[in-house]
């Protein structure tokens, strides 16, 4: 069998990095997306929301403890419930803030984890697309870092394998033709297997 380096055109060097859009599957890639963080969020709401309610309480808890003590100065207790007041109002902006990063990273995480899949699932299906057209060469790699490499390594070796069967049938022909031509038949009676045969040889080369 040939080694791939005689079947596929290896590429010159690592293959370069470039800032691209990352949405080549916008709908698969924004419902995942939009999955992951909508029920992230919902989870984080649900979690601020006790450790909102547990400040309130705690506030709440000095409150009925200060109307406990009838000798603490008014304009103190005012104070100490404004400060409690003022604590409630910090952990709930802690509480937005927190969910509403945590959205921004969780979707952006997530449309680049699906680029990763996407990006690789693209590519095999164009090159799916050049086996249907008859062309038997892989061009590039999928990055480092890229998900499908096990599918990636399976359609190599798929090409691989047609390219040598494609191979072994072009010599098949050739040797056909040869016995033909040295028993007689006309070159013109030949013509249509040698153009099937000249274009089977060129899907090698493309």
């Amino acid at each position: 069998m040939a080694t791939k380096a005689e079947t596929i055109a290896q590429p010159q060097g690592p293959p370069k990095r470039r800032l691209r859009n990352f949405l080549l599957d916008t709908r698969f890639q924004l419902k995942y997306t939009g999955m992951v963080v909508a029920a992230t969020v919902v989870v984080a709401t649900v979690l601020g929301y006790f450790a909102y309610d547990y400040s309130r309480g705690q506030t709440e808890a000095l409150t009925i403890q200060m109307a406990m003590q009838p000798e603490l100065h008014p304009d103190v207790a005012a104070d100490l419930e404004g400060w409690a007041e003022a604590k409630d109002t910090e952990v709930l902006i802690a509480i937005v803030i927190g969910i509403l990063a945590l959205a921004v990273t969780l979707g952006f995480t997530g449309i680049v984890v699906t680029h990763k899949v996407v990006g690789p699932a693209y590519k095999l299906r164009r090159l799916l697309g050049d086996v249907a057209d008859g062309h038997y060469r892989i061009e590039g790699r999928l990055r480092k870092g890229d998900e499908l490499q096990n599918v990636f390594e399976a359609y190599e070796r798929m090409v691989v394998a047609l390219r040598d069967r494609q191979k072994e049938e072009i010599l098949q022909l050739d040797a056909a033709l040869e016995k033909a031509s040295r028993a007689g038949v006309p070159d013109n009676a030949l013509a249509d297997i040698v153009e099937v045969r000249d274009r089977m040889q060129a899907s090698l080369e493309a």
